[in-house]
């Protein structure tokens, strides 16, 4: 018992607390931390980190995924991947945002403020999607269906989870 105790004093308070301490005169350098007393906590996250729900209609994917490199909305790829990204659950959104994006959130400000630039990937054939998250870049390879579309997508967003987050 006096064990747990010692270990939880120093993981949640004098084990952090220069850490702390030195990240609140970084932040009051910026902004002052009496700025941070409107709000409570779960704004900052939402101010900070993004929103956790993850939510898109048609009309948002359709504003906020670009084709690009000659794919068009016309394109049967790019109308198979809004349909895809509909029909995903809220843990496939997040998913898909963070193999997009590095960030299984929104930015703060939501799909307003996010973009995906979506191309054809003749390179791989008929393997995996790919993205290059720093830039929100995914590429798709030309699928037969909707169904290979969600299958293969599925698959490379859930093997690549963990380059930057342990679950």
């Amino acid at each position: 018992q006096e064990f747990v105790e010692l270990a939880t004093r120093f993981w949640l308070d004098s084990g952090v607390y220069g850490q702390l301490e030195a990240f609140r005169s970084g932040l009051n350098e910026v902004v002052p931390v009496e700025c941070f007393t409107a709000f409570d906590a779960a704004e900052l996250r939402d101010m900070i980190c993004g929103q956790d729900s993850v939510e898109w209609g048609e009309r948002e994917l359709l504003d906020h995924l670009h084709p690009s490199g000659g794919l068009t909305e016309h394109s049967p790829a790019y109308q198979h991947l809004v349909a895809v990204l509909l029909d995903m659950d809220q843990g496939n959104r997040s998913r898909f945002l963070d193999f997009v994006s590095s960030c299984p959130r929104f930015p703060p400000g939501g799909i307003d403020s996010f973009h995906v630039d979506v191309f054809p990937d003749s390179a791989t054939g008929r393997g995996f999607p790919r993205s290059r998250a720093c830039a929100n870049q995914l590429y798709l390879p030309a699928y037969s269906s909707k169904e290979e579309l969600r299958e293969r997508l599925h698959e490379a967003m859930h093997g690549s989870a963990g380059h930057h987050e342990q679950e």
